[in-house]
């Protein structure tokens, strides 16, 4: 199964999206899709809008679609699960692409940074051997040590430079 989720606040562009791609059959299998307070309504796949707790899904997802959120983003990697990430461009600020792409360069997730690329990177996520539990911990302690090495613009030192 592919596990989508949106987090809290909607996501239209994202559920559309994996619907399309499934009525186009550029993915199959089953699709679930948490879709919060979402107006678009997948007709392709099955969907909900919220639950008490997504363990049942994780624990039955092949690969996770997630929105961007560091809680979610963090629950997945840490559980050893295929994670492909959308960032909601919709947010206030840019904090998911950054936070993305350093989770993407250390080999953490799948970014996906235009919606058409989605299936073909939910068919490489799926032919890769899942990652296995991550440590989150050590994934911080990296961020924290990056940051330590990096002076910024203003001249002002990070960690004690």
């Amino acid at each position: 199964m592919i596990f989508v989720t949106v987090g809290s606040i909607a996501f239209d562009d994202l559920v559309r999206a994996m619907d399309r791609a499934m009525a186009r059959g550029e993915i199959g299998g089953e699709v679930a899709i948490q879709i919060a307070n979402g107006a678009y309504l997948p007709m392709h796949c099955a969907y909900f809008r919220t639950a008490p707790g997504l363990e049942r899904y994780y624990q039955n997802a092949e690969v996770v679609i997630g929105h961007g959120g560091t809680g979610t983003t963090l629950e997945v990697i840490e559980r050893g699960l295929r994670l492909i990430s959308v960032c909601n461009p919709h947010m206030i600020d840019n904090h998911q692409h950054e936070f993305l792409e350093a989770l993407e360069q250390r080999g953490l997730t799948r970014y996906c940074r235009q919606l058409d690329q989605l299936p073909g990177l939910i068919h490489t996520a799926l032919a890769a051997p899942p990652p296995g539990p991550g440590d989150v911990g050590l994934f911080f302690r990296r961020m924290v040590e990056d940051i330590e090495q990096f002076d910024g613009p203003s001249g002002i030192a990070f960690g004690g430079k």
